[in-house]
């Protein structure tokens, strides 16, 4: 990804007289045009700390660029038509597509997940504060760079990350200067191009932050009308656009566990809720499985919009024991109070398969769920049995199920977060029970593990032990032909 250092200068904004103005406007300004390099309609968003060009150079738009990853933008971009947004000062691109080199993680027909043409296997690591944690901060503190040096030094060849940050503060400075935000994304992605670390790209991670910045309840997500809706769209039109020719990412995430919050409800003593500031709760600072499926829906066809290539997962996590019975009610929900009472009652194994299949509505073509492995409840017990619908099963069985869920709809399958043990973390015989889970997923058939182990990045005592035997096993994929990182950076 460019470094982008230049000053970025939206052009193209000429507007001819008619009638006999034209042809001498065309004479004025045609030599400017031709000197322009974009086509952006948002005006001039300087970046804040790189020194302005010289005056005798003609300033480069680096927003309408064809193509945005490290290696493969033109030196000569073609100038686009963009279109402003509504929410903030950048300009959208048309439809179109930005990946056709096809890059990243891609679902083959019946589920197999493949990168590069090939299939893949691999344990990645969630890294959430690379971005999260920079963008508001110096722009010369990049803690993420030794961070990338030592995954490849463990064997780990990609992260799972957000390009945004957790509440509201990072959508008001979005909206206010989206270049200044985008320039620290930038260079997020630039350094995993250097460092050949792949990226599943979480666009919106709390579910609560984006209809609250913007005045708006939870369940605006379920309304394709409301604010809440089209900024997200615009959001993923711009981030998408951008980054989707970058070698670096490997894969496009809605969000982190919308379908945990999904069919809660509770109007009496107001458990699970995010209400407005200074307002009294709403049955809508709750959304039902429908909502957030439209949602999943939309951000899924907006990015289709601009990359038809790329596996496409939801970040759920567990699906919920009741899953399915609450989903019930919510469907019969008081529409005026936007109200229903939960569920409680157990899933069946078809009614698990079949709500792991609703959940994952295409265009989203990868299966999600999260998994801890500890209690945090005081108990110091390992969580390796689990009871689902109705039966005691072991942890292998239970992430199987998962895979023969994916396997039932023709989608790809990932454990987005694992190896979090809570509770347990310090547990002498942690290492030995790491290792079970380990070989239980690979057991299951599922392709894609990620730890859930820090926020900014350490390997200092339990950390290192799991970076350690991730890389183990990722080693033995390898050498079994079946994770083959470089092939997805070849010529960058």
């Amino acid at each position: 990804m460019p470094a982008h250092s230049e000053d970025r200068t939206a052009c193209g904004k000429a507007f001819w007289g008619r009638s006999l103005l034209v042809l001498l406007a065309w004479c004025i300004v045609l030599p400017v045009v031709l000197g322009a390099c974009g086509g952006g309609t948002g005006g001039t968003a300087d970046s804040v700390s790189d020194p302005p060009q010289k005056e005798t150079e003609p300033p480069k738009d680096t927003s309408g660029e064809e193509t945005s990853g490290g290696g493969n933008g033109s030196d000569d971009p073609v100038p686009e038509e963009r279109t402003p947004s509504a929410y903030f000062d950048y300009g959208i691109p048309a439809p179109g597509e930005r990946n056709p080199s096809h890059l990243g993680f891609h679902v083959a027909d019946g589920g197999e997940i493949q990168l590069a043409g090939k299939r893949y296997c691999g344990f990645g690591v969630n890294y959430f504060g690379a971005f999260a944690h920079y963008w508001d901060g110096d722009y010369d503190q990049t803690p993420f760079v030794e961070a990338f040096a030592k995954l490849k030094e463990y064997g780990v060849d990609y992260i799972r990350m957000p390009f945004g940050g957790y509440w509201t503060d990072y959508y008001a400075a979005f909206s206010k200067d989206p270049e200044a935000v985008l320039r620290y994304l930038d260079r997020v992605v630039e350094e995993a191009e250097k460092a050949h670390i792949g990226i599943i790209v979480s666009l919106f991670w709390h579910d609560a932050a984006l209809p609250q910045y913007l005045g708006e309840h939870r369940a605006a997500m379920g309304d394709p009308e409301s604010e809440t809706v089209k900024f997200a769209l615009d959001y993923t039109a711009a981030i998408v656009s951008r980054y989707a020719a970058s070698p670096a990412v490997w894969a496009w995430e809605i969000g982190n566990e919308y379908n945990l919050s999904a069919d809660l409800c509770d109007t009496v003593e107001w458990n699970w809720v995010w209400s407005l500031p200074g307002e009294e709760p709403s049955g809508f600072d709750y959304y039902s499985s429908d909502e957030m499926i439209v949602f999943y829906t939309l951000i899924g066809e907006k990015i289709r919009e601009y990359d038809g290539w790329r596996m496409i997962e939801s970040g759920n996590g567990e699906m919920r024991s009741f899953a399915h019975a609450s989903a019930e009610q919510s469907r019969a929900m008081d529409p005026e109070k936007h109200s229903w009472t939960v569920d409680w009652t157990k899933n069946t194994r078809d009614e698990f398969d079949e709500m792991n299949a609703r959940m994952t509505p295409d265009p989203l073509d990868c299966v999600c769920f999260h998994l801890q492995h500890g209690t945090d409840d005081g108990s110091g017990q390992y969580i390796d049995t689990m009871s689902p619908w109705g039966k005691t099963i072991a942890q292998v069985e239970y992430f199987t199920a998962y895979k023969e869920a994916a396997d039932a709809c023709g989608k790809g399958c990932i454990f987005g977060e694992m190896g979090d043990f809570l509770d347990m973390n310090d547990a002498p015989d942690l290492e030995e029970y790491f290792g079970y889970v380990l070989e239980d997923i690979r057991l299951s058939g599922i392709q894609l593990a990620l730890t859930w182990q820090f926020q900014d990045f350490t390997d200092a005592g339990v950390d290192g032990m799991k970076l350690r035997m991730i890389g183990e096993a990722n080693a033995e994929f390898k050498a079994a032909g079946v994770e083959d990182c470089d092939a997805a950076f070849a010529g960058n």
